[in-house]
């Protein structure tokens, strides 16, 4: 995770200390994607039978863990410090195409991110002050403290205050909470404030028309089951159709979130 983002103003002042922390950092970071690298120039010449990590002896599995861990972090402090950029592409957009559906349509073009990325690094940016020079550092701590995929959960609830109380209910230990702890507290706590959170996925036309042909599929199907054959085949279109109507609910939560990134856009 991030340890500091410096302001603008403390950048023009001599820092040796910071400066050898952040050579310090760099060179991890490094490290990290030279291993990556290997990693994955040494897949190929990975055997079928020696696909698995060695059970009894779980010495490179834990060696295999540990370093995903520290991959992780890179890309989760990564994520921090370019969730502000994207917050401010996102209002500036907003700022000149007033129309929801251009905004998106130009994010889409000129941004090599789906909107769902989009979205949260937005929401994270915005619900933990990361353009805010005031609330900036606190709205780091926090997201360290938490995690890069719990604090995306939390981000949800604005009030750092009750992320905190969220926090503190889901946490086993002195050490934290997991994350699915952290998602049935949020739950819990939806349903005392009567708050929705988004969800995110594909196009909203094509699943419609997708679950339309599905349905009709199904309906053709239903008319004519005279055989063992036709039953099982209408089965398996209704499951088919069920999945269909999954993204759907999804895809239409995928509106709320453009709701939510014009919000910002209103409030700033």
């Amino acid at each position: 995770m991030a340890r500091r983002i410096l302001s603008a103003d403390s950048v023009l002042v001599s820092q040796p200390q910071a400066a050898l922390q952040d050579a310090g950092r760099a060179d991890a970071r490094q490290q990290v994607l030279l291993a990556l690298q290997q990693r994955w120039s040494a897949l190929p010449a990975v055997e079928p039978d020696r696909l698995l990590f060695d059970w009894e002896n779980r010495r490179a599995l834990e060696d295999e863990v540990a370093f995903v861990n520290r991959a992780e972090a890179v890309l989760d402090e990564a994520a921090v410090k370019l969730a502000p950029s994207v917050l401010r592409i996102v209002l500036t957009v907003r700022q000149h195409l007033s129309d929801p559906r251009d905004a998106r349509a130009w994010l889409e073009e000129k941004l090599a991110l789906d909107f769902r990325r989009v979205s949260e690094l937005c929401i994270v940016a915005e619900s933990y002050g990361l353009l805010d020079a005031g609330r900036r550092e606190p709205g780091v701590r926090e997201i360290e403290r938490y995690g890069w995929s719990k604090a995306l959960k939390l981000a949800h609830v604005r009030d750092p205050a009750e992320r905190h109380a969220i926090w503190e209910r889901a946490a086993e230990t002195a050490g934290g909470a997991s994350y699915r702890a952290v998602v049935a507290e949020i739950g819990r706590f939806r349903e005392r404030k009567l708050i929705a959170a988004p969800d995110a996925p594909p196009r909203l036309d094509h699943i419609v028309h997708d679950a339309q042909a599905r349905f009709a599929a199904f309906t053709r199907t239903a008319a004519h089951l005279r055989t063992r054959d036709q039953v099982q085949v209408a089965i398996e279109e209704l499951s088919d159709l069920q999945r269909d109507l999954t993204r759907l609910r999804r895809a239409l939560r995928e509106r709320l979130q453009d709701d939510e990134v014009a919000d910002l856009a209103a409030r700033t």
